[in-house]
Parts: structure tokens; sequence; C-alpha cells
């Protein structure tokens, strides 16, 4: 039984890990987009998109985003393990779990303050000055990023491979 819900909980992090890098993909071709419709308007048709750098400001930052939790799922962020390499083994799977139970928590908090930030009226009248868009679906990714990023932390706690730091070896 519980391997049937860790094989569930790892493909749901799969697809939904998946599914961030198409976005991600998508809002560097719109990005790509956008800057050269603007220095084409610019520099060719002197009239530039006046909305594009604002815009541009908010594709970025769905990306940055999007792309700490797709390295969460992959496990890719930068640690400082020289120190913790060190340690015995069962000390190792202990600092692997505080981290990762320190990472949950702050990104609990995180999910809780960002809703209630999204629900307050100073959010709901903010509009992006060159788009005249309200500026909370630009906020929206602070809570998706808090979701998600828990999602895929709780997924891979019960990977019993993951709970020793490992130092490069000299072949590496």
């Amino acid at each position: 039984m519980p391997s049937r819900s860790l094989t569930w909980l790892s493909r749901a992090s799969r697809r939904l890990s998946t599914l961030e890098q198409a976005l991600c993909s998508l809002l560097i071709v719109a990005f790509g987009a956008l800057l050269i419709a603007n220095v084409f308007a610019r520099y060719v048709l002197n009239s530039p998109l006046y909305f594009a750098n604002e815009l541009a400001v908010y594709i970025l930052i769905w990306m940055a985003f999007l792309a700490v939790s797709i390295a969460i799922h992959h496990d890719q962020h930068v640690r400082l393990t020289m120190l913790v390499g060190l340690l015995p083994a069962p000390t190792q799977r202990a600092c692997y779990w505080l981290t990762e139970l320190l990472c949950i928590a702050m990104l609990a908090v995180m999910l809780w303050y960002a809703i209630g930030w999204l629900r307050s009226p100073s959010v709901n009248y903010d509009i992006a000055i060159t788009l005249d868009w309200p500026k909370w679906h630009f906020y929206l990714i602070v809570p998706i990023f808090c979701a998600t990023s828990l999602f895929h932390l709780i997924a891979r706690l019960p990977d019993r491979s993951r709970t020793v730091f490992s130092l490069p070896s000299d072949e590496e």
C-alpha cells in the first residue's frame, strides 16, 4: 500500500514538473516575441510598445518562480554540504530531514500569508500602470509557487535515496 501512494505522489510530482517546464518554455517564447516585437515597433515603426517593459518584467518573475519549483522537484538547489558531508551517515540523515522539514514549514507559512495578501484590498485595487490590468493576476505566482514547491517536497519525502548528502568525487 505505501509503495503505491509513493508511486502516485512521484508520478504526480513529475507531471506537475512537466507542466511547469512547458509553461516556462511558453513564457520564454512569449518573452522573446514580446522583446522582438518591441524592438521592431521602436526602431522600424518609431512607436514602441509602451507596455512591453512592464509585461516583460512580470513574465520574468513568473519564469523565475516556476524555475525554482522545477529545481525543487529535481532536488537541484545549491547546497553547502562540505561540513555535512563529513558527518556520519545517521547525522547526515538527520540534517537532511531537518532541512526538508524546515523548507516545508517555510513554504507553508509563505503560502498562508500569500493567500491572505492576495485577498487584501490593497492588492485587489492595484493596477499595472501601462497594462491597465489588475496586478493580482501577476501576483498569483507566489501562492502557486508555494503550493507546487510544497507538493514536490512532500512527494519526495518518502524517497529513502535522498537522505544522505554526497560529496562530489574527484572523477566528476
